[in-house]
């Protein structure tokens, strides 16, 4: 008898139990959200609350507000695009805590999207919707996968920043435009997020070595060096694989990290010794001068103040 009603107890609380596994934690919305799943509907009472997160699985909080007006006047939302266009099995009314497969945006800007690219299908899915696909400049993904962000993806590197790292998820925008996070005043904020070390100023030498190569104006006034503008340099490396991001002419002499010669030919902000030594040794050189110079200085001012102790008023 008592087996019987442990057996029973466990057919009771099969169902609750399944679901506490498939989403720990998960709160139902109080009345069932119906198709078609809308920005609005997504946004509403959930992801355009700020502060709205959820624990992940790991028990970390998650952030995930979207800011809708940043939304409708980014790229995607100004196309017409919705969250449920990315988010292809989103259900407002099952979330498991796991969440859903991470957007590829290689499904959309890629020439040849992979097979494997969540959402599958996509530029049929938005063609049907009346969505133009991207244009052919901003289909790049293949390029991408050259550079040295592509190469530490495709080796599984969890580190390795992905396009939303640098676009941003939810507030995508042409580099033209001032708000961009990829446009070139803003450059500096957004490869500084993982890159923060290339932007201090360092030692004296490294300053001074930067100067010169500020002033050096060589082909035209407009090649100007300025740590901020990170892609004049790294063209090749930091954005798809272009060659005149910016229309610098800096690569031509100061070869990217792909090409041979990067030891004599190019100069960090940062210049280490393993990898430039031409460049570390002209700032430790720069730094003897600026110190012997500071030096010097404070020597002949205490020179200068002792001897008119001594020096007679001939007045």
């Amino acid at each position: 008898m008592k087996r019987a009603v442990i057996v029973a107890v466990l057919l009771a609380l099969g169902p609750a139990a399944r679901a506490g596994e498939m989403a720990p934690g998960f709160q139902p919305p109080e009345k069932k959200i119906e198709k078609p799943y809308t920005n609005d509907k997504c946004l509403k009472n959930c992801h355009g609350v700020p502060g709205f997160s959820a624990g992940g699985p790991d028990g970390a909080l998650r952030d995930l507000y979207v800011d809708a007006e940043e939304f409708v006047l980014s790229t995607h939302g100004q196309k017409g695009v919705e969250c449920i266009d990315c988010h292809r099995d989103a259900d407002p009314n099952f979330h498991p805590r796991t969440g859903y497969p991470k957007v590829d945006c290689r499904a959309c800007h890629a020439k040849t999207p992979p097979a494997d690219a969540y959402p599958p299908d996509a530029l049929a899915r938005l063609e049907a919707k009346g969505i133009k696909p991207p244009p052919e400049e901003a289909r790049k993904a293949e390029g991408w996968l050259k550079t040295k962000h592509g190469q530490a993806f495709a080796r599984g590197d969890e580190k390795a920043p992905f396009c939303t790292d640098c676009h941003t998820a939810h507030r995508i925008r042409k580099a033209d435009d001032p708000a961009s996070t990829v446009n070139r005043a803003n450059l500096a904020a957004t490869c500084g997020r993982c890159h923060a070390d290339r932007l201090e100023a360092g030692r004296a030498g490294v300053w001074l070595a930067r100067f010169r190569i500020g002033a050096h104006g060589k082909g035209d006034l407009a090649n100007r060096y300025d740590v901020t503008e990170c892609a004049s340099c790294h063209q090749g490396e930091a954005a798809h694989g272009e060659r005149s991001v910016t229309g610098q002419a800096c690569p031509t002499c100061h070869r990217v990290a792909e090409e041979k010669g990067r030891e004599w030919a190019t100069l960090h902000i940062r210049p280490g010794s393993g990898d430039q030594p031409l460049a570390w040794a002209l700032s430790w050189l720069y730094e003897a001068g600026f110190w012997a110079a500071v030096a010097g200085g404070v020597l002949i001012a205490v020179f200068w103040g002792f001897t008119s102790l001594f020096r007679r008023d001939d007045g």
